[in-house]
């Protein structure tokens, strides 16, 4: 299994937050307040935001972002760890199972 990397990891889940943030905002706006917590979702989730300010949704979006970073740093070296030790597992041979034969073309 080809190996994650962490730019290209923090790249897509920082734009996913910030898509998925952008969405919950435009949410906020559909939905009558009575039935609506984003705001205080938002607010508890990311220091400094407030709802909502120009200033407030461009500190979310980067705050969004980081957080898919933090979350890629984490999680691509385990993953790559963990699954190389499953590669090798799979490649190392077992008794009772019969290994499949090399087809050439």
């Amino acid at each position: 299994m080809k190996r994650l990397t962490i730019p290209g990891t923090a790249l897509t889940l920082g734009l996913f937050f910030d898509v998925t943030f952008a969405l919950c905002v435009l949410w906020g706006f559909v939905v009558p307040a009575r039935w609506e917590t984003m705001a205080a979702i938002w607010e508890a989730v990311f220091p400094g935001f407030t709802w909502l300010t120009p200033a407030s949704f461009l500190l979310g979006l980067a705050e969004a972002f980081l957080y898919g970073w933090y979350v890629a740093l984490v999680f691509v070296p385990l993953f790559n760890h963990f699954e190389g030790q499953r590669g090798a597992e799979a490649g190392a041979p077992t008794m009772g199972q019969p290994r499949e034969a090399a087809h050439h073309p």
